[in-house]
């Protein structure tokens, strides 16, 4: 006996069809549905960009900061803990660590040291220390809050940091040579380090779009990764 055929005609056929899936589309939640689809679609058709890092950028990444200074105990200390330094004369407070991560002017009681070149080697270090423990924490919370996310907003995320960072990192280099000009010593000292301290975040943002471009879970192992050799 043969299978009964279902549609006498090709019209009976697409007709058919397009009761179907008007049918799907009515359905509560058929839209919420559909779009998640469509952007999921888009997602793994997407071509992530990985942008290369300048020379200069890379060449001032694997710049040491404190990692060979005599005081080198005072980037592992301020690296896990919050606290102040105590310096001849001042105090350096998180408040003020968190001042000199950003651009010129910075607190007038650091700036105005009278031994501040002397004691550079301890505020660099300490301060090196307090950009590694902010970097870890902002790290920990982004991955925490993109594991559900797909590769479209994750390359969106990631391209506006690198292109932010790389924004500020063009301005320190401006502030660098405006205060060396200036012969104002200790500003020139802070916008430097932040130099390279981005210098090393735009490498690591390099390098987690160029995991990303393989999926996301190359993505995630390149974050975790990073993240323990702090630890």
């Amino acid at each position: 006996m043969g299978r009964r055929v279902k549609y006498r005609t090709e019209e009976e056929r697409k007709a058919a069809r397009r009761e179907q899936s008007l049918k799907r589309r009515s359905m509560p939640g058929a839209k919420e549905t559909q779009r998640k689809e469509n952007r999921k679609a888009y997602a793994s058709r997407k071509t992530i960009e990985a942008p290369q890092p300048c020379q200069i950028i890379q060449a001032l990444s694997s710049e040491e900061i404190s990692e060979d200074s005599p005081e080198e105990h005072l980037y592992a200390h301020y690296s896990v803990t919050a606290g102040p330094l105590e310096l001849p004369g001042t105090t350096l407070t998180e408040t003020d660590f968190g001042k000199m991560m950003g651009h010129p002017p910075y607190p007038s009681h650091i700036v105005d040291l009278s031994s501040f070149e002397k004691e550079w080697p301890k505020i660099s270090a300490a301060f090196h220390g307090y950009a590694t423990r902010m970097f870890v924490l902002e790290q920990t919370k982004w991955r925490d809050q993109a594991v559900n996310r797909d590769r479209a907003s994750l390359s969106t995320k990631l391209l506006k940091l690198y292109r932010d960072l790389t924004a500020a990192w063009k301005q320190f280099g401006d502030e660098v040579q405006e205060y060396g000009y200036a012969r104002c010593l200790p500003t020139e000292f802070i916008a430097f380090q932040n130099r390279l301290w981005l210098s090393r975040r735009l490498m690591w943002l390099s390098e987690d779009l160029k995991s990303l471009v393989e999926g996301t879970d190359a993505l995630f192992l390149a974050l975790q990764s990073r993240l323990r050799s702090f630890i």
